[in-house]
């Protein structure tokens, strides 16, 4: 359980980086380019499509870490009046069967695409496609530290199910 913990502070923390370095990056850009077109600088025509690559690098970097906070969107419908162990077995099938298998195929065409880029290519292409490869493989090793710490949950050996809620439908039977 440690080494989960450990992988789970590694994806949170390139979470909160990657979030602090590129909404800040987009605002300063959203502000350049107010102050461009006042002041006729120029310097917009240079960056035209940073913030569309600077949203695209957010959401793929921060996959692992909303779902390890549970931060995904769902339908709770259903799920509010399930038990945690119906809940802890949900979540364990859909990671084994959904996430894993999204994850491997958004991994894989990433890095094919990672590959495809020339040594021509733009900086800001290159980091979407890293981005592209790295943040589905987050949210692979996301995946299983849920799987497993629901199977320790299921067997006795956690208190409560994965992802961690605040006011928990895993808090309790």
């Amino acid at each position: 359980m440690r080494l989960l913990d450990w992988i789970d502070r590694g994806i949170r923390g390139i979470g909160v980086f990657t979030a602090w370095l590129t909404v800040v990056s987009i605002a300063g850009y959203g502000a350049l380019q107010m102050l461009d077109r006042k002041l006729h600088l120029g310097v917009s025509s240079y960056l035209p499509d940073l913030s569309t690559s600077l949203l695209f690098i957010l959401i793929f970097m921060t996959f692992g870490y909303t779902y390890l906070r549970d931060g995904h969107v769902r339908v709770d419908v259903l799920r509010r009046h399930w038990s945690a162990r119906r809940i802890a077995w949900v979540e364990i099938i859909g990671g084994l069967f959904v996430l894993l298998p999204l994850a491997a195929i958004l991994t894989y065409y990433g890095w094919d695409s990672l590959m495809r880029t020339t040594k021509f290519a733009e900086t800001q292409l290159w980091a979407e496609r890293i981005a592209g490869v790295i943040g589905p493989f987050l949210l692979a090793l996301a995946g299983v530290i849920v799987a497993l710490r629901n199977i320790a949950f299921l067997a006795g050996k956690r208190a409560q199910g994965a992802p961690e809620q605040s006011g928990g439908l895993h808090s309790g039977e």
